[in-house]
């Protein structure tokens, strides 16, 4: 049955359903006076009940010739031109089937449940149902998903990895597979970071009623700069406020230069090596010097020198390697866990 609701509101919740980088590839396909009023209608969507949701999906995937097979393996669908979702008819966008059948959609947590305190740090993800400890990983880098699987029991993980889109699962399984010993700082640091996040969801009852504004957040997160400004002069025009407060969770990889000392060790501990050599390929020098200042002598060396040596990389490496650090920054920093100077 349909839901009774305005086509771009259908559009809004289910782009609000989607994996945000899938939702930002579509806002890459969309005309300007497409994407600021959908960017509209999600920033101010209210919290949607999983009801609501699944039948907005149930109805997309009714006009949707591909739909089963993009289902089975998270590949592109093709809505049917026109239809109850304005701005996506056409073409097939990639990744859209993703995440999409009602029956991916965890639970909600009782809000009886605890997080169980524990020894080491982790430990206690091992009491979590892998669909719900799906929701708490699936944005993270793929470094930091292969550690959190690295800890868990086998069925745990071989669920987890199977769920996670195609291109993430294999880059996940090669760094398991390259997996040497982390220290317990940085175990620590992120058993405390998925933690909260565990506790937020057992307040909240649901990892399904964000609200608009922390979706929106979540896509952006996602998209490339491009995309991004798109996004936020659109909105601008009429909701200043809200670009406002946008803007200041959206930092850049250049904002680790405004971040205290105490910041920057907390990105570092949680960045990959290889991304980082990248993204100082591409840095300034200011930006540069002050990551090695934070190393010890032997790493801050190692790293000079695997950026020198570095030949021609191309520029859209660069970014991507930027864009994860960026990644780790914002989620600190929506977590409450940066400082700026």
């Amino acid at each position: 049955m349909a839901v009774n609701l305005p086509p771009r509101q259908k559009t809004a919740i289910l782009l609000m359903s989607l994996p945000p980088e899938a939702s930002a590839e579509i806002f890459k396909e969309l005309g300007p006076e497409e994407v600021q009023s959908i960017t509209m209608e999600i920033s101010k969507m209210p919290q949607i009940s999983p009801e609501t949701r699944a039948q907005v999906i149930q109805e997309f995937l009714g006009q949707s010739d591909n739909a089963p097979d993009a289902l089975k393996d998270l590949g592109a669908t093709t809505p049917a031109a026109g239809g109850g979702f304005p701005g996506l008819g056409g073409g097939g966008f990639p990744g859209i089937g993703s995440g999409l059948a009602p029956h991916n959609m965890p639970p909600a947590m009782s809000s009886s449940q605890t997080v169980a305190a524990s020894t080491r740090p982790l430990d206690f993800l091992r009491r979590v149902d892998p669909r719900q400890l799906l929701q708490l990983i699936r944005r993270e880098h793929p470094q930091t998903i292969a550690v959190v699987l690295s800890h868990l029991q086998a069925n745990q993980a071989s669920a987890i990895l199977g769920d996670l889109p195609n291109s993430v699962q294999t880059e996940v399984a090669k760094r398991l597979a390259d997996l040497d010993t982390v220290s317990n700082e940085v175990l620590t640091e992120l058993s405390k970071v998925l933690e909260t996040r565990l506790q937020q969801a057992l307040e909240e009852g649901s990892y399904h009623h964000a609200d608009g504004k922390e979706t929106l957040l979540e896509i952006l997160n996602q998209s490339d700069r491009n995309t991004e400004e798109r996004v936020l002069t659109g909105l601008s025009k009429k909701h200043p406020t809200l670009v406002s407060d946008i803007k200041n969770k959206l930092c850049d990889f250049e904002d680790l230069n405004n971040i205290d000392d105490n910041s920057m060790q907390q990105v570092l501990r949680m960045t990959d090596f290889r991304d980082l050599v990248l993204a100082l390929k591409g840095a300034n020098r200011e930006l540069s010097e002050r990551v090695y200042r934070f190393l010890s002598p032997d790493m801050a060396r190692a790293l000079r020198t695997e950026v020198d040596k570095m030949g021609q990389v191309p520029w859209d490496d660069i970014k991507q390697a930027q864009q994860q650090i960026r990644n780790i920054l914002r989620g600190l920093v929506n977590l409450g866990k940066i400082k700026f100077r």
